[in-house]
């Protein structure tokens, strides 16, 4: 199974409209991640994990999972990046893996280990651009009528075979 490890406050600031949420509140920005990342990945085979800085309680959501360097139980990572390599270093296939972060220790590390690495900026335009092409499949789908009555067909071929 792929897995995608997000170096999430990384693409928080990387990401204006991610920014935005961000000064309103951290945790619409975290809700907002995770609906957009399960709605894209569900079902496909693919899981996500964003990685924090600081303090929280870990969240698993089907295929998303949101973990902090600081839980309070288990290991102190002290802070995302240690995380990140963690996971990276325990991923019994790293090439599987696809790390997502703009930062150049991390992207480093993870191309070092085999894994696949992908900027911020670029994922979350990947994500937009993906998300934008189902938008416009499903409204082309509900303009074209899957059958056509032969009523209909016969309207339509009196209608532009006219001359």
């Amino acid at each position: 199974m792929e897995t995608i490890i997000i170096d999430a406050y990384n693409l928080m600031h990387k990401v204006t409209e991610l920014r935005i949420l961000l000064a309103q509140s951290q945790e619409i920005c975290v809700d907002t991640m995770v609906s957009k990342f399960h709605g894209h990945y569900f079902g496909k085979g693919i899981k996500c994990i964003l990685v924090f800085d600081g303090f929280g309680q870990n969240k698993h959501d089907q295929n998303i999972e949101v973990k902090f360097s600081k839980t309070g139980v288990g290991p102190d990572y002290g802070h995302a990046d240690a995380l990140i390599k963690h996971l990276v270093d325990k991923a019994r296939n790293p090439k599987l893996l696809k790390i997502v972060s703009s930062d150049r220790e991390i992207s480093n590390f993870a191309k070092e280990c085999g894994s696949r690495i992908m900027t911020s900026e670029s994922f979350w335009g990947e994500v937009k651009d993906k998300r934008i092409e189902r938008m416009d499949a499903y409204r082309e789908s509900k303009e074209k009528p899957e059958v056509v009555s032969k009523g209909e067909f016969d309207f339509l071929m009196k209608e532009f075979t006219k001359k």
